[in-house]
């Protein structure tokens, strides 16, 4: 009995420990873009953009789905590639990428990001924005200005950072991807949990069982 008792608290203590990874890791998320009602070649243009003073931080791109084609343009600090992931900073300025698509389906993209804005005192935010442009980069296609938008704002008096996000009503939405070593473990202490239970409560049953035998 105490080796179940025993079990019962270290999947409690898996549990916080899950709890405590999750709510410090920084998430990733996936923006998802529907251009079905719009038709012709565009331009899907990325910005990592800061003043002097932000921390210092990465947007890491990832997971391409969609009518994507070549490169229009990339600012000199962008590293990487569709494929394999590529990567934007926000120093002198920031980054840019930009790549031709094909309208008339569904886009979609993860995007993470790095850096210790959260718990850094500062005043400078730094914006991610993702937006459609004619193929002459002269207007907006499908809403006025950006269809996703992250904003990593820094600690300021204490108070801890956060990403705020914005979504462009009708064309984009942006969701939180869990992360899979998370959902693991979390199904893992919770299976070991409900087995701990099951086993403490047979055993208290039989030794129920042999208390009246004894009576």
């Amino acid at each position: 009995m105490r080796n179940l008792m025993k079990r019962f608290s270290l999947c409690l203590f898996a549990l916080a420990l899950f709890a405590s990874n999750a709510a410090q890791a920084l998430p990733t998320y996936q923006v998802k873009v529907d251009t079905r009602g719009l038709s012709g070649t565009a331009l899907m243009d990325f910005t990592f953009l800061a003043n002097a003073g932000a921390t210092p931080a990465h947007a890491i791109l990832s997971n391409f789905s969609g009518a994507f084609g070549d490169e229009y343009e990339r600012s000199a600090g962008v590293t990487g590639n569709a494929a394999d992931g590529l990567v934007l900073g926000n120093q002198d300025g920031g980054d840019w990428l930009t790549r031709y698509v094909l309208l008339g389906g569904w886009f979609s993209f993860d995007v993470s990001f790095d850096g210790a804005f959260a718990t850094t005192e500062g005043v400078d935010a730094t914006l991610f924005n993702a937006s459609l442009y004619t193929e002459d980069f002269s207007d907006y296609i499908g809403t006025v200005g950006s269809f996703a938008a992250f904003s990593l704002l820094p600690q300021v008096d204490g108070v801890p950072g956060e990403i705020v996000i914005s979504a462009a009503d009708g064309l984009a939405t942006v969701a939180q991807v869990p992360e899979p070593s998370s959902l693991l473990l979390v199904l893992l202490a919770f299976g070991a949990l409900a087995w701990t239970r099951r086993n403490a409560a047979q055993c208290e049953s039989a030794h129920g069982a042999r208390l009246a035998a004894h009576v």
